[in-house]
């Protein structure tokens, strides 16, 4: 593709129109923010229809963008050293790049993104533009400025920003707080003057209302950081946490809550939410709450660290096991098999997982019947058990297992054979599985030999085409293989080069010619 025309003073003017459109069509059709700075260059032309056309897909686009993208957006434009940037635009207007035709929200963004220009002189002028605007949507532009890295830029971006820290601004702070934050925590200037008379402003009674909506933000970073906020301005009580706690989906800020709700709770406080906090989906904040259940309540915690035991989880199962010693209990496979052993079987998967845990070898034979449990569940938890107990001794098993009809159970099977199987076998179920996902799973066990051994099964995937999974997962192997052949000094046995050379007879016309010199190079020195 032909990228440039004949030479024209303005930059938008110098790609073909096979490139623009290009450059267009990626943006429309992916968003693509890398192609964001190639489309700008697009703006100073002499030509209105392109500038038009350039205004209304980079206007569609930005508007799309949230904080932290346009946070990857700056630096995108920075990195930008292409020929367009070599034109002098220190003598040139940000006006020049709009027409008076354009709405004033369209400028701004416009403006926005000069304000992201390489050139110290073009992007203070287009600041200066900027901070004439004050429908609140230049504030993100601006805050990225306060991190400038030319002194003069820096100042003047705070300044701006010091100016709407006001009431009228507060919904705009709110959107922004990603922004806030990462600018306080930036080094190359300090910005805490600044953050903390945002702070000062978000901590008021007029602005609560403000954060307490930007905890319904559809986008976490706000929610975050409005739980942030409210944390840090102290304008908050336990159960209205709670409360965020509830609706929250989002881990980290799920935990961030926790932290601020279990700090310094009082005995009636964590018995009024313990219903709510024990149920928690997060396991990092359940054992928090174990932990604190024991330390608060400890004679009436026994009974829910008996329920504990059998949780989904391992780390709270451990949790609760250890917190148990601690009142003289330490016979848990006696737990686990009365649950086993029980009518009911209401926690049979965390019984069977726990016996694994703590029993030994001779607790297998009352695990293996849930081997055929009609619950796939039960079953892979029945694996897993078997292989912590005694994975060698029942390597059989797990070969069955792993020509199982239900994917999943293959995968788990796959798992327990990782570090005890005989390759012959596997490469048998490989050849001869009627289950696609038995053949692939026989496939990854064989690539995770050592590397003399692996590589002539590696080169049969790669020269695999008619399995898509297989081919790809030969392809990754390969490329693994090859980077890491160095990093060990193991010579091949000569059977081992055998082999590979027998591989290579068999699947080297499948290959690359690249893949078969790599290959012919490595083993040419044995």
């Amino acid at each position: 593709m032909a990228f440039f025309k004949k030479k024209n003073r303005y930059p938008g003017d110098q790609y073909s129109q096979e490139y623009i459109d290009e450059i267009m069509a990626t943006l429309i059709k992916e968003n693509d923010i890398t192609k964001i700075p190639l489309a700008f260059a697009f703006l100073l032309t002499s030509s209105k229809d392109l500038k038009e056309r350039a205004v209304e897909v980079l206007q569609a686009s930005v508007k799309k963008l949230s904080n932290i993208q346009l946070i990857k957006l700056d630096k995108l434009f920075r990195e930008r050293s292409s020929m367009e940037w070599s034109y002098d635009w220190r003598n040139e207007s940000p006006e020049n790049l709009l027409l008076p035709s354009f709405k004033e929200e369209t400028k701004l963004t416009i403006l926005g993104l000069c304000t992201f220009h390489p050139n110290g002189y073009f992007r203070e002028k287009a600041l200066n533009l900027l901070a004439g605007y004050s429908s609140g949507q230049e504030l993100p532009f601006l805050l990225l400025r306060c991190n400038d890295w030319v002194r003069e830029v820096r100042e003047r971006a705070r300044t701006y920003v010091e100016n709407r820290i006001v009431f009228k601004y507060v919904d705009q702070f709110v959107n922004n707080l990603p922004l806030v934050f990462k600018q306080n925590s930036s080094e190359r200037e300090d910005f805490r003057f600044l953050f903390d008379k945002i702070v000062n402003l978000l901590s008021q009674k007029e602005s609560l209302a403000s954060l307490y909506q930007g905890t319904k933000s559809k986008i976490t970073q706000i929610r975050k950081f409005c739980y942030k906020m409210i944390i840090y301005s102290k304008a908050f009580t336990k159960k209205m946490l709670v409360n965020f706690l509830i609706l929250e989906k989002q881990p980290h800020s799920r935990l961030l809550l926790f932290n601020e709700i279990i700090s310094d709770i009082s005995k009636e406080e964590f018995n009024e939410y313990y219903t709510i906090l024990k149920r928690d989906k997060f396991s990092l904040i359940r054992v928090r709450v174990l932990q604190q259940l024991s330390n608060i309540n400890p004679s009436h915690s026994k009974s829910e660290l008996e329920k504990a035991i059998f949780d989904k989880s391992g780390v709270i199962r451990s949790t609760a096991r250890f917190l148990l010693t601690k009142q003289n209990i330490t016979d848990f496979s006696l737990y686990y098999i009365n649950e086993i052993s029980s009518k009911s079987k209401k926690d049979l998967r965390g019984a069977l997982l726990g016996l694994g845990e703590v029993g030994n070898e001779n607790h297998v034979k009352i695990i293996i019947p849930f081997l055929n449990h009609q619950n796939v569940g039960i079953v892979k938890a029945a694996i897993h058990a078997i292989e912590l107990l005694d994975a060698d001794n029942y390597k059989n098993v797990f070969l069955e297992l792993l020509d199982h009809e239900h994917k999943g159970i293959s995968k788990d099977a796959k798992r327990s054979l990782l570090n005890t199987y005989e390759k012959d076998t596997i490469y048998r179920l490989y050849m001869y599985s009627k289950n696609l996902h038995t053949r692939y799973n026989a496939a990854i066990l064989l690539c995770s030999l050592p590397k003399w051994d692996a590589i002539n099964y590696i080169i049969e995937f790669l020269a695999n085409r008619n399995e898509d999974d297989i081919h790809l997962l030969g392809k990754s192997q390969f490329s693994r293989w090859i980077v890491n052949i160095n990093r060990s000094f193991e010579a091949p046995t000569k059977s081992q080069i055998d082999s590979i050379k027998q591989a290579l007879n068999r699947f080297g016309s499948q290959l690359e010619e690249s893949e078969t010199k790599y290959l012919e190079f490595y083993i040419k020195g044995f």
